[in-house]
C-alpha cells in the first residue's frame, strides 16, 4: 500500500487481491471476471454492508465507521501493519490485532458460574459452538457427547449433520436456532480468519450441508437463538427446557442454562399412581 493512497485506492487494491474461496463466501455470477479478486458485492456481502456503500467508500464519497473500517480488515484477511495502515488512512487510531485464535480455555468467571448454578443445566461453549465444559445435570439431562475432542462436541456440527428427530418444540425453532447460530460463526470467521479448526469445519460444513451452504450466504435476519427444547421425561412424557444464552467476556465464551419449564404432553401431566405430589423427574439423554 503506497503512503499516497487515499482509503478508497487501498479498498480497492486490497480487495483485488483476495478470492472468494479464501473468504469463504460463494463466487457471484458472471463466472469470468474482468479483475482479480472479490467483487464488490461479494466483499459487501461478508462485512455485512450494501453494495454501494463499498462503492462510495472506494469511490471517496463517503467515509467508513471503525466498525467497518474493522470488519473489512478482517475479510481482506489483513496484517496488523495493513489493519493499522487502513484505519490510519480512514482517520482512525491504530488498535491492536485481535488473537487470530478462537480462545479456547474455560475462564474463571464461567468455571463459577459452572460451579454454583447447580440447580439447572449449563455448558460452556467457545465462539465457534463448541463444547468446553459442562455440569452434571447438563450431561445427565440435556445432552450426551463424547469425552474426547471432535467435532460431535460442536452444536453447529451437530445441527447440520445428525439425522433423527428434533428436540425443538416447532421447525420454525430449529430453523430459527439454526439461522442464527450460523450468522454467529460467520461473525467468529471473520475475528480469527488464522483458526484452521475453524476454516476446516467450515468447509466440510459447505460440503455436507446445502441448508448450511444458504444460509452462510443469507443476509443477517433479526431474531435470536430458538428458546425452547422438548426433551423426553419419565413421568411427564415430555418436558419444555428454555434455552438462555450468556456471552462472557473477556474469553469470548458462551454460557448456555437450560431451565425446566412445564410438561408439554397435555395426556401425561398426571404422575404413575404411588407417586402423586413428587416433583417432576429430570428428563434424560436428550440430543441438540
Amino acid at each position: 500500500m503506497r503512503q499516497d493512497d487515499d482509503f478508497g485506492t487501498a479498498l480497492r487494491t486490497l480487495r483485488r487481491r483476495i478470492t472468494p474461496g479464501e473468504v469463504g463466501v460463494s463466487a457471484s455470477l458472471p463466472a469470468v471476471r474482468r479483475v482479480p479478486g472479490l467483487r464488490r458485492d461479494e466483499l459487501a456481502r461478508v462485512v455485512g454492508v450494501s453494495e454501494e456503500h463499498v462503492k462510495r467508500l472506494e469511490q471517496g464519497r463517503r467515509r467508513p465507521s471503525p466498525g467497518v473500517v474493522d470488519a473489512l480488515a478482517r475479510t481482506l484477511r489483513l496484517t496488523s501493519g495493513e489493519h493499522a495502515r487502513l484505519r490510519a488512512l480512514a482517520g482512525f487510531a491504530a488498535s491492536p490485532e485481535p488473537d487470530s485464535l478462537v480462545p479456547r480455555k474455560v475462564t474463571e468467571p464461567a468455571r463459577r458460574m459452572l460451579d454454583r448454578l447447580t440447580e439447572v443445566a449449563v455448558c460452556v461453549c467457545d465462539a465457534t459452538w463448541t463444547v468446553l465444559a459442562a455440569n452434571e445435570l447438563w450431561h445427565s439431562d440435556v445432552c450426551t457427547i463424547p469425552d474426547t475432542p471432535g467435532r460431535d462436541r460442536n452444536v453447529v456440527w451437530r445441527a447440520f449433520t445428525e439425522a433423527g428427530p428434533s428436540r425443538f418444540r416447532d421447525p420454525e425453532r430449529l430453523a430459527g436456532f439454526r439461522a442464527t447460530v450460523v450468522a454467529e460463526l460467520r461473525d467468529t470467521a471473520r475475528r480469527y480468519p488464522a483458526d484452521a479448526e475453524l476454516s476446516s469445519m467450515i468447509t466440510d460444513l459447505h460440503a455436507r450441508s446445502q441448508e448450511f451452504s444458504r444460509l452462510w450466504d443469507a443476509p443477517p435476519a433479526p431474531g435470536g437463538h430458538a428458546d425452547r427444547l422438548r426433551v423426553p421425561s419419565p413421568v411427564h412424557g415430555h418436558l419444555y427446557l428454555d434455552l438462555d444464552v450468556l456471552t462472557l467476556s473477556p474469553g469470548d465464551l458462551r454460557v448456555v442454562v437450560y431451565t425446566a419449564s412445564q410438561p408439554c404432553d397435555p395426556e401425561r401431566t398426571s404422575p404413575p399412581p404411588g407417586q402423586a405430589g413428587t416433583a417432576p423427574q429430570r428428563s434424560r439423554s436428550a440430543r441438540v
